[in-house]
């Protein structure tokens, strides 16, 4: 560049001619410098070698892990072509967002659970979340004490009905319900163009959650009802009552399109074009803490249903998206974990594409959220859409190879599925043979047997519990549904066992063997492990139950003596942290009687140290 400006057309440069020159120069710059140029480039393989010096004699192989649905997630991902077949926002397949511009404009509609008891309380929230920054609310009928139309419009009591979105969530009785939110929007004079919701009729989402028989003749009313409000979805195909079941990801996508499939068929039986059934259903879907499967989950929600209205015949193929926080993933133990198992969710559904995300308070699984429980719900997502401005962009995740094959996988999975439901029959026949709550068991129990094992972990519950913590005290929340599927939150067995020991208060005497620098990361690991049931170590005698901690070297030479040793004092039980190896023989003969160690189910070790404490549970 200086070069340049010093010497222009084969003589000295004036200032004039250096200005110019340099002013070219920015004008037109020069080709983009390549910071790869001059290296050869790294295949795959190259990468995989890379990674692989850094697993100390591992393989690359043993990161992969497989999901509930059997896909593979890699550890190296490359270029497959899938970024290709993911369309643009807003046209079909739609992978990549219902519209082109996402919601750029104001981000996605920040959704508030009202569930307080009480019309006037719950009226009091409502006014308040909208206020503060909520853009909607999603009422929840039965918890608050909604009985009729005079208590809907007293919990709505001072609401700008034309400019605040009411949702209303699928329960029993929904079609009047409806009927009771349509009412009050006349009566309030709201334009039709003006107003905006969901009606929450859900027959089959409200049979699987509170059992019954679904009536799918009420579909046709719901939405002729709101025939002339675009902004109003009559229909809601609710897949968080499969999600807080335990179903995997393929299974909720699967059960919500055949869900969807019952409903567009219902509809059509009852004069309703296929436009119009298009157009009046919205969906529901569970975002939890893993950040990667949520997004490709909502990616390939659209995708499917896509799939299913271009098989109808229908232009209206967009899927209208709400994001619901997993009640799943809640722990009433060490809550304020709660707080980020929510953020992450509620990012993961942002960047998935949901048009609507609600995110349940920190404290749900306690009760009924307080204040501060709720404006905490409220602000994180205020935070990630008006601070960060996730969604200025659309589909921020598009184009990663992973995130791609993710959508791809799933997508097979969870089509195979679907189709297998249409096989046995539709979503009505296959809910009311107990297919659907046998599959999803079968989910349910391989995630609960991988947290007993600590394959998987729910901090503050399963790993690093907080035995201190000062328990938040909530009013009691409304009862769970007792339907074919039932809400299983994941932390609820380690809860049971933690609630009997505090209850209790035992005491198990830790026995160190060796000098601090042998011993100190297996007393950290037992201390941690026994306070999962609410169950203190000390040091000192007095417990019927002894834990043995050291090294693997100090075990070979002292664990025979010391464990015979506590047996004559009149210990009871005596575990060994470790695995016992070829010494196992040898060290239950001297009498030890278990071992506790990383892959330990915990819930059955935990029961029988409880048992062997003489802790009722």
């Amino acid at each position: 560049m200086v070069a340049a400006a010093r010497t222009v057309m084969g003589h000295r440069a004036s200032r004039s001619e250096r200005v110019l020159t340099y002013h070219q120069r920015v004008a037109t710059p020069a080709e983009p410098m390549r910071l790869v140029a001059g290296f050869e480039p790294a295949t795959r393989d190259d990468w995989a070698d890379l990674a692989g010096t850094s697993l100390r004699g591992r393989t690359l192989g043993s990161l992969t892990t497989v999901t509930d649905d059997g896909i593979r997630i890699e550890p190296l991902y490359g270029n497959d072509g899938r970024t290709d077949r993911a369309g643009l926002p807003g046209a079909s397949p739609h992978t990549r967002g219902s519209t082109a511009t996402g919601s750029t404009e104001s981000g996605w509609d920040v959704r508030a659970l009202v569930l307080d008891e009480g019309i006037a309380a719950a009226n009091a929230v409502v006014l308040d979340e909208l206020e503060r920054g909520s853009t909607s609310v999603l009422l929840d009928r039965a918890a608050i004490g909604i009985g009729s139309a005079g208590d809907l419009a007293a919990v709505l009591d001072g609401v700008f009905l034309e400019m605040a979105p009411v949702a209303l969530a699928p329960g029993p009785d929904a079609v009047n319900a409806a009927g009771w939110l349509v009412d009050l929007w006349d009566q309030q004079g709201t334009s039709a163009a003006d107003r905006s919701g969901a009606l929450g009729v859900d027959p089959i989402g409200v049979a699987a959650r509170h059992g019954g028989d679904p009536d799918l003749s009420t579909l046709a009313s719901a939405v002729a009802s709101v025939a002339d409000a675009p902004g109003v979805h009559a229909v809601t195909v609710d897949a968080t009552v499969w999600a807080d079941a335990g179903a995997s990801e393929a299974w909720e996508l699967a059960c919500s399109l055949a869900t969807g499939v019952a409903y567009l068929r219902a509809l059509e039986a009852d004069g309703v074009s296929i436009d119009d059934a298009l157009a009046g259903l919205t969906f529901t879907y569970s975002a939890d803490a893993d950040q990667f499967r949520t997004i490709a989950k909502f990616r390939v929600a659209r995708l499917l249903w896509d799939r299913v209205a271009g098989a109808c015949g229908s232009d209206v193929r967009a899927q209208h998206q709400t994001a619901v926080t997993s009640a799943a993933m809640l722990a009433r133990r060490d809550p304020w974990v709660n707080l980020l198992r929510g953020a992450v969710a509620a990012f993961s559904a942002g960047l998935g594409g949901a048009a609507v995300v609600t995110v349940r308070p920190f404290d749900s699984a306690i009760g009924r959220p307080d204040e501060f429980g709720r404006r905490t719900a409220r602000n994180t997502q205020l935070l990630l859409t008006e601070e960060s401005g996730l969604a200025r962009v659309v589909d921020p995740t598009g184009g990663s190879w992973f995130v791609e094959d993710l959508t791809e996988r799933l997508a097979d999975a969870a089509w195979e599925r679907f189709r297998s439901i249409e096989a046995d029959g539709g979503m009505v026949a296959a809910l009311a043979s107990g297919r659907i709550a046998a599959e999803v068991a079968v989910t349910h129990t391989a995630r609960a047997q991988r947290l007993a094992t600590r394959t998987d972990a729910i901090t503050g519950v399963t790993e690093f519990p907080a035995i201190d913590e000062v328990p938040l005290v909530r009013a009691a929340g409304p009862a769970s549904a007792e339907g074919p599927l039932r809400l299983h939150r994941l932390a609820e067995p380690f809860e049971a066992l933690r609630d009997a020991g505090e209850a209790a208060g035992p005491v198990v005497r830790l026995v160190s063997l060796g000098p601090l620098a042998e011993h100190s990361a297996r007393t950290t690991f037992a201390a941690n492990l026994f306070a999962v049931a609410g169950i203190r170590t000390v040091d000192e005698p007095g417990s019927p139950v002894a834990v043995l901690c050291g090294s693997d070297g100090r075990y070979a030479v002292e664990a025979v003596d010391v464990a015979r040793a506590l047996k004559a004092e009149g210990v009871a039980h005596v575990v060994l942290a470790g695995r016992p190896g070829d010494h196992e023989d040898e060290w239950r003969a001297a009498g030890v009687d278990g071992f506790v160690h990383a892959r330990t189910d915990v819930l059955d070790v935990l029961g029988r140290i409880l048992d062997a404490l003489g802790v009722a549970r």
